[in-house]
């Protein structure tokens, strides 16, 4: 990767070899690794801070339009029961 990158990691914990970012963060001091994935060596990665950075939940979807199109969802599904009995969403049968 370039001088100055930074991986964002909002797709799986796969993706990212550990030991291998612990690796490369210990050789490139200008490379950050963003993740919304808790790491199993978050500990030992966190001592690369401010470069490195973990949220404690997943956070890929969390977008403003992935809320509204949410929401949206959900009213549909409500009204949806309300007026036709549809249960195809229900969890707690």
């Amino acid at each position: 990767m370039p001088k100055g990158a930074c991986l964002v990691n909002t797709a799986r914990k796969e993706v990212v070899n550990e030991a291998d970012m612990v690796k490369l963060l210990q050789e490139r001091e200008d490379f950050k690794y963003v993740t919304d994935i808790a790491a199993s060596n978050d500990e030992e990665l966190k001592a690369f801070a401010p470069r490195y950075f973990s949220t404690p939940k997943k956070m890929g979807a969390q977008t403003k339009e992935a809320n509204i199109n949410a929401g949206l969802a959900a009213a549909r599904q409500i009204v949806d029961f309300i007026k036709n009995g549809v249960t195809k969403f229900q969890v707690n049968k």
